[in-house]
């Protein structure tokens, strides 16, 4: 029996569309969703750094700071669940359901145990952990609850994330945009209760998060155990197949160690921005906040493009794969540059949510940071998707190197330059605009470079002109 008859009528229609359909309306009808989900997410941010900074300036601090550790965190857990994606989405594309669908057991499993396993010992460190990262005693004293409750999330969020990349790799983006939409609205009204209604703390924001990651993760084993979907994971098939484990690490292994090592420069970052002060520390957090979500939505057509590009590899349309990083790079740039200009027509309005008029000094910090903080929108926008394309390709090293340079070749130095040459605050933002602007540069040769070698030399047993058709 061929295995694509197996499949239901509506997915062998969504397969067809992402391997034979217009391929600019493949991307659109594919990220729309996850713009939306992103953008919301975004959202449940932005409000919940509008609500600690309601609390007090300590407190803000501490989420800024603390929530760039648990991004960290989270890396482990997305690693795997981004290649995953990718093994799963060519088996997919390639027809190969029964493969597609041990990939995603083994992926499902993996992720937890690591992320777990991590977790316990970012858990075990306490609050020795946050000092020996330069953390103020201002940050550790009024953000440990918060901390704790946070580390404690990240092994939830791992499973949501194999969920969401195993939906990706089907290009069923649309239940993502569903169930993700229901947490953070919980996540958004427990918030907003437990600090306007019940007057607590950054304790109880990240309690808030902590139940929607859960509630989202008993829907997300639901989809992913129950009888209908196609790449149902069996719990007695549960268990580690080196097989399957060797590829997924060797994929994973530079997707997690580069986000972990960026997510975890940026922490040694505001560590560094501590001379400054807890106000400096604050400020960085809130002028990240006015960009993300321009930030967000341009970012997003990474989480698409590598569902796309591994279902066409399977398939065996290389051209189809590379057109669809060319067309994610250019629609991703678009937006980003739209979302530049929306960003600073309506600072003037953003900035009050976020510091009242008699918090002069920070509202100034801010303003300076910001002023070259910006051009992140533009310039991250290109490297994710360049890193989105690699992956796609599994070249992950590629995203690992990006990742590296970007923090250790020219953030961390040229923090420390401007900070030698006795720049005040405003270094934090001098650092980011250098380090982003010099990745994008090596990111855009190194994609145009490798598009070069594929069309002239193919990728393994594909040729670029070469469109096979997938079995229907």
């Amino acid at each position: 029996m061929n295995p694509i008859a197996s499949l239901s009528p509506q997915e062998r229609k969504r397969r067809d569309f992402v391997l034979n359909g217009s391929l600019a309306k493949v991307i659109w009808t594919l990220t729309w969703p996850l713009a939306v989900y992103t953008f919301f997410n975004y959202l449940y941010g932005f409000f919940d750094m509008v609500m600690v900074s309601f609390i007090g300036n300590n407190e803000l601090a501490s989420v800024v700071f603390i929530d760039e550790i648990k991004n960290a965190i989270v890396a482990f857990g997305g690693g795997i669940a981004a290649a995953g994606t990718v093994l799963v989405a060519r088996e997919y594309g390639a027809g190969n359901i029964e493969a597609a669908r041990r990939n995603a057991g083994t992926s499902f499993l993996l992720a937890f145990l690591v992320s777990s396993a991590v977790v316990l010992v970012i858990l075990a460190l306490g609050k020795n952990g946050l000092r020996w990262l330069n953390a103020p005693d201002e940050v550790i004293e009024a953000g440990a609850g918060y901390y704790y409750l946070q580390m404690a999330s990240t092994a939830l969020m791992a499973v949501n994330s194999v969920f969401i990349g195993l939906e990706k790799a089907k290009g069923n983006t649309r239940i993502i945009f569903i169930l993700n939409i229901a947490a953070m609205t919980v996540k958004l009204g427990l918030s907003a209760w437990f600090v306007y209604g019940l007057g607590e703390g950054t304790l109880f924001v990240a309690l808030a998060t902590l139940i929607a990651q859960g509630l989202l993760m008993i829907a997300a084993i639901t989809v992913m155990f129950r009888k209908g979907n196609s790449l149902r994971i069996r719990l007695r098939e549960l268990r580690l197949d080196w097989g399957i484990v060797g590829p997924i690490l060797a994929l994973a292994a530079p997707v997690f160690l580069g986000k972990f090592l960026f997510s975890f420069g940026k922490v040694i970052v505001n560590g560094m921005a501590s001379v400054y002060g807890p106000l400096a520390i604050a400020a960085f957090g809130i002028t990240m906040k006015l960009d993300g979500g321009a930030g967000s939505l341009a970012n997003v057509f990474e989480e698409s493009e590598t569902g796309i590009i591994g279902q066409n590899l399977g398939a065996k349309n290389l051209k189809r794969a590379v057109d669809t990083g060319i067309l994610s790079l250019l629609f991703s740039l678009v937006v980003a540059v739209v979302g530049t200009v929306v960003v600073v027509l309506t600072l003037d309005w953003m900035l009050p949510v976020f510091v009242n008029s008699e918090a002069v000094v920070l509202r100034e910090m801010v303003i300076d940071i910001f002023r070259w903080e910006k051009f992140s929108i533009f310039t991250s926008a290109a490297i994710a998707v360049i890193t989105g394309f690699f992956i796609g390709f599994k070249r992950t090293q590629v995203a690992f190197f990006l990742n590296i340079i970007r923090l250790f070749a020219f953030r961390i130095p040229a923090m420390l330059l401007f900070i030698r040459l006795g720049a005040d605050h405003t270094a934090v933002g001098y650092a980011m605009f250098v380090s982003n602007t010099a990745t994008m540069v090596v990111s855009i040769i190194i994609f145009v470079v490798f598009i070069h070698r594929l069309k002239n030399y193919g990728e393994k047993d594909l040729r670029y002109s070469v469109s096979e058709s997938p079995s229907a």
